[in-house]
């Protein structure tokens, strides 16, 4: 097993699949199953519940949930009664700032980067017993406190945007670099995230979470990450700093189609990307191509968080296989075989 890589499940098969993907992916070696919370599919918690109990060693968390549909105070408590369903487990908190889902339910996400600084905090006093009293600009907590036992758990918070990057370094355990997956994006994204804190002893631990694809052939890869890699844009849009930081145009039909707000674009929009996108926010191609992307990233991350493609004809079983036995070796190597 190993603990710096984890795979990120979207819960959208039935949940006797999800129980075996979970299964399947820690007898491979994944050392932390992240549970999306994705609106309208299964709810996360749930999922965990139950993968927590079909598993034996797999650190779980939630890869990500958002202060905004869901109030940090309930998040504390779902996750405090898991902790205490399952003492011996590892858990940890994923926290972003959301965005699909909530226009059906009315919800407009206002200043992502305040929000999060006072979600982790109200988290972080609930889960340690506090009675917290937090008055923010975004989100509150007025007295109140969990009605049984919790101990502190660690907090790792998505981010993509530059603020986003800067303010998770400063408040968080962990920071998700999402979607960068190559040297050159990733040295950006660290570089903000990586600020010294004020009175730090320690930096947060940087996660690397990235779209993979293998196939045999390298261009049927590489076409089956485009809506993954197009995600994001539309998430981001009209902010799309994470993509001009690497000098990368993106073309005007593609932000024009973008600028509709219809999420079943998505799809679409991935076919304009131009091939530098792929380059840097994913890793698609021959098994040997993603073990040499995979091997150039190493160095600059303590973890590795994928979320798998599969090409035509394969399955995401298949390439999860594959990418656990490349990262092991690749650990293996790192540490002369001492694991």
């Amino acid at each position: 097993m190993s603990r710096d890589l984890g795979l990120l499940i979207h819960p959208a098969e039935p949940m006797h699949e999800l129980i075996r993907t979970a299964q399947r992916a820690e007898q491979a070696g994944y050392g932390t199953l992240w549970i999306a919370d994705e609106k309208f599919y299964r709810d996360p918690w749930v999922v965990l519940t139950a993968v927590a109990g079909a598993t034996t060693h797999v650190r779980l968390g939630t890869g990500v949930t958002e202060p905004y549909a869901r109030h940090p105070a309930l998040i504390a408590a779902a996750m405090a009664t898991l902790a205490e369903l399952h003492p011996e487990r590892d858990l940890v908190i994923g926290l972003g700032a959301g965005g699909p889902g909530f226009p059906p339910m009315g919800i407009v996400r206002r200043r992502p980067t305040k929000a999060i600084e006072e979600a982790v905090s109200i988290l972080r006093g609930l889960l340690a017993g506090e009675r917290v009293e937090f008055e923010g600009e975004v989100i509150s907590f007025r007295g109140g406190s969990l009605n049984f036992a919790s101990h502190a758990l660690p907090i790792y918070v998505a981010a993509r945007a530059k603020g986003m990057l800067a303010t998770a370094g400063a408040v968080a355990d962990g920071v998700i670099l999402g979607p960068y997956a190559s040297r050159e994006a990733l040295a950006y994204a660290i570089g903000i995230a990586d600020a010294k804190r004020e009175g730090a002893t320690s930096r947060p631990r940087m996660v690397a979470r990235v779209d993979i694809c293998i196939a045999s052939n390298r261009e049927a890869a590489r076409e089956a990450v485009r809506t993954m890699v197009a995600l994001p844009v539309w998430v981001s849009h009209p902010n799309l700093g994470y993509v001009e930081a690497l000098g990368i145009r993106l073309p005007e039909e593609l932000l024009q189609l973008i600028a509709r707000r219809e999420y079943s674009d998505i799809t679409a929009a991935g076919r304009m990307l131009p091939p530098e996108m792929i380059d840097h926010y994913a890793i698609a191609g021959t098994n040997e191509e993603v073990a040499r992307r995979l091997h150039e990233i190493r160095p600059l991350v303590d973890e590795l968080i994928v979320h798998l493609v599969a090409p035509p004809g394969s399955t995401v079983a298949a390439v999860a296989d594959s990418v656990a036995s490349i990262w092991l070796s690749l650990n293996t190597v790192r540490t002369g075989g001492n694991q």
